[in-house]
């Protein structure tokens, strides 16, 4: 059924149908959907396990910590990490070993993780500790370039997009930045 726009209308019951369809094929699967602990959003990361990925998503926060930024972007930039991962093996089990010591590093309780740590200073501490390591310079440079470049951004930290394609900075206002 149609709306008066013309777009198609979805009853509660059909959405929560697709919803249950969308969750057994994850599972199916053997997907990891990493989930907005409110419901807002989710992201497919296959090569990943959970653990490795709320571990990754609280590493790539607490590299680049922005609170004005929700949690869907950070996940979004770990995407290039979970492709390379599935095609190269190496990477994977680079991310895995590094996960593990980041586990031991922040001192998680028992069954918990880097990302249970609430005590921001142990945790970087932890980090402290990797950053002259592979898995932290493969983490860094992906990520770093995968969250900044993300367009939704953009207007957040005040950039106006490429300049190129309106005929370059000097007549636009260059120096119009108020946090610079």
């Amino acid at each position: 059924m149609k709306d008066a726009n013309g777009r198609r209308e979805v009853s509660r019951r059909g959405f929560l149908a697709g919803g249950a369809a969308t969750i057994v094929t994850v599972a199916l699967s053997g997907a990891t959907l990493l989930l907005d602990p409110r419901g807002a959003w989710a992201i497919e990361l296959r090569n990943f396990t959970p653990g490795e990925a709320r571990v990754l998503l609280q590493l790539v926060r607490d590299l680049f910590p922005h609170p004005q930024i929700a949690e869907t972007y950070y996940a979004q930039a770990m995407e290039p990490l979970n492709d390379e991962a599935g095609r190269n093996a190496a990477t994977k089990k680079l991310l895995a070993d590094g996960v593990e010591q980041l586990n031991r590093l922040a001192k998680a309780p028992p069954g918990k993780t880097y990302a249970d740590v609430h005590d921001e200073a142990a945790r970087v501490a932890a980090i402290k500790k990797i950053e002259d390591g592979p898995f932290f310079a493969k983490v860094y440079s992906t990520t770093v370039v995968s969250l900044y470049n993300q367009p939704a951004l953009w207007p957040i930290f005040g950039y106006e997009g490429p300049s190129s394609p309106k005929g370059g900075y000097l007549h636009r206002g260059f120096n119009d930045l108020d946090w610079l």
